[in-house]
């Protein structure tokens, strides 16, 4: 073979050993800090939460009514919204006390910070969730309300991230005052934190928020799959019974009520909470462990409802269940037609 034959393969040789190990070994690019942090909020985010356990102890402590939080359960799921970059949340959050709900609607968005260790997330707001997926897909912006410098920049902190407004940055008109807020979110695998208080931008008075400050503590729920016979058929017996299918449980506090004309007509319900115990009741200072709580109850001719008992395990259980023998319920994260047999 002629030596001028084999100049262009020594020489793309030699040059890539000139070079040095990284031309020849390189299989990519090393990012910011704050865009990987960004891509595992973003898979942490969707989610339901709910403080109905800081709801309940408020309640149980006796705190005062202006030091009580109202009940809130936020819905966040990922959406297709290609104008507002490529992790674009549908947030929305509805509040429940006395009775009263109120819901409120959002897109957040993430993206990478300015800082190398930070991201940022951006609050889109709107009146209601009049949007169909199409018409998510098609927004913009510029469709909906944001008010610049009330975006939160997060960072990592052990195992949640942090993210803060700039001190006095987020200003708007509140129900005819001139606010301003300095806000914060954390986010956790279980769970959202926030702080959402309002200050008079002309004297720095705290108009919204509990007395003591305390922020929100949404705790991330589980979705189960329930059903409930009435009555409780047991031990193999043929006997007839009425089955309520298709109850859809999330384990912080959901309750769903269904009608039996079994014998007699009776309004039976069946509460899922997974209790994260917020004081101490055991005697001698022993410790309460949190529980996976399934309750009965009834709703009596009278108005009261009546409670006939309850079963309890382990908080991260994803199965319980319970056998009164006039009705049973049975709760699985699993639903039934996707139960794998097992040995």
């Amino acid at each position: 073979m002629n030596s001028h034959r084999l100049l262009p393969h020594f020489c793309l040789v030699f040059c890539l050993l000139v070079a040095g190990p990284k031309a020849v070994l390189a299989q990519g690019q090393d990012s910011a800090p704050g865009d990987r942090y960004l891509l595992i909020a973003a898979e942490m985010l969707p989610g339901v939460y709910d403080n109905m356990n800081q709801y309940m102890f408020d309640g149980r402590r006796g705190l005062p009514e202006n030091d009580r939080h109202k009940r809130i359960r936020t819905e966040i799921s990922r959406i297709n919204a290609p104008s507002f970059g490529d992790h674009a949340f549908l947030w929305v959050n509805n509040f429940k006390q006395d009775g009263d709900d109120e819901t409120t609607f959002r897109i957040a968005t993430l993206e990478a910070g300015t800082a190398p260790d930070e991201f940022v997330m951006r609050h889109y707001f709107f009146e209601d969730k009049s949007f169909s997926d199409e018409e998510l897909t098609a927004l913009k912006p510029e469709d909906l309300r944001r008010t610049d410098g009330c975006d939160y920049i997060f960072k990592r902190r052990a195992s949640q991230f942090r993210g803060r407004q700039l001190d006095q940055a987020c200003r708007f008109e509140w129900e005819g005052e001139q606010v301003y807020t300095s806000n914060e979110i954390e986010l956790s695998e279980t769970g959202l934190w926030f702080v959402d208080h309002k200050y008079v931008a002309s004297t720095s008075e705290r108009i919204t928020g509990v007395a003591s400050g305390e922020p929100f503590w949404l705790e991330r729920a589980r979705k189960f799959h329930c059903y409930s016979d009435v009555p409780g058929v047991g031990g193999g017996l043929d006997i007839p019974f009425e089955r309520f299918d298709d109850l859809i449980l999330y384990d912080k506090g959901d309750l769903k009520w269904f009608d039996t004309k079994m014998n007699e007509e009776r309004t039976i319900g069946i509460m899922l909470q997974a209790v994260t115990w917020h004081v101490n009741n055991e005697k001698d200072g022993d410790f309460n462990r949190d529980s996976l709580v399934l309750a009965v109850m009834e709703k009596m001719p009278d108005g009261t409802v009546k409670e006939h008992g309850y079963a309890f395990g382990e908080k991260s259980a994803t199965r319980i269940g319970v056998n009164l023998k006039w009705m049973l319920a049975n709760c699985a994260m699993v639903p039934r037609s996707e139960a794998r047999p097992e040995m």
